[in-house]
């Protein structure tokens, strides 16, 4: 598969890590992603803890990119994506081992269509998942609707592709921390494709204790950009649709 990928893109895929205090799952993630992508890039979001395991990959990425402090997951993700520009389609994928290079392939494959709107790795939630990520991601999906009238059945991925064509675009959106990923759902509606989701593996690790995500103050960043959207189209557009 790995082989037949290479050959049938169009453009090349520059695989894009987000990096907060990884452990050892990083290392083994990027060595296995090397034997099918050419090009990985990890933005280092000022961990302190963790420079054995940078040290370890360095030779095995084209480039580490570094945040002095930990700014949030959105920023890395923006400081990677205006590294890499319009150079290459990108596939956004978690360090942490939750996602499995078979299904970071799978993602970047659906490049070959030419796709003019995002991928998104969809989770079934099915399965031994901790209860706060099945309800969190159940209630965040209703709200979701709700807000922005499109469905999507895993509004919290982390694996995400862009298309060349749309990094720009990406790295112009709002947020910095963990509201970046919901802000790129919302704007996702004015594309001229809506997201293509397709079904991965949902893998948690011990309990999915290696997040950083807070519970509260990020759950609050996540719903205040979607309460903004909501009431932006109910005070502007009334019930048109908004293009």
């Amino acid at each position: 598969m790995e082989r037949i990928l290479r050959d049938e893109l169009q453009m090349p895929v520059a695989i894009l890590i987000p990096a907060y205090e990884p452990d050892e799952a990083l290392i083994g993630l990027v060595r296995r992603l090397k034997e099918s992508f050419d090009r990985v890039v990890v933005v280092d979001d000022g961990s302190r803890d963790s420079a054995k395991v940078f040290d370890a990959i360095a030779g095995d990425v084209e480039k580490i990119l570094r945040h002095e402090r930990n700014r949030g997951k959105g920023a890395a993700i923006k400081t990677g994506l205006g590294y890499i520009g319009n150079s290459a389609n990108v596939v956004i994928a978690d360090c942490d081992g939750q996602h499995t290079v078979a299904d970071i392939c799978r993602i970047a494959s659906m490049f070959g269509r030419q796709r003019e709107g995002i991928v998104l790795g969809v989770r079934k939630f099915t399965g031994k998942v901790p209860l706060r990520s099945r309800f969190g991601n159940w209630w965040t999906r209703l709200y979701f609707f709700v807000a922005t009238g499109m469905k999507l059945n895993d509004t919290q991925t982390g694996l995400r592709g862009i298309p060349s064509s749309l990094v720009e675009w990406a790295v112009s959106l709002p947020g910095e921390r963990y509201e970046y990923e919901m802000a790129m759902l919302v704007a996702s509606r004015r594309n001229r494709e809506k997201p293509l989701e397709i079904e991965i593996e949902t893998v948690y690790l011990d309990d999915n204790k290696s997040s950083h995500f807070s519970p509260l103050a990020d759950t609050w960043r996540i719903y205040k950009m979607m309460f903004g959207y909501a009431w932006f189209r109910k005070r502007y557009c009334g019930n048109c649709a908004l293009h």
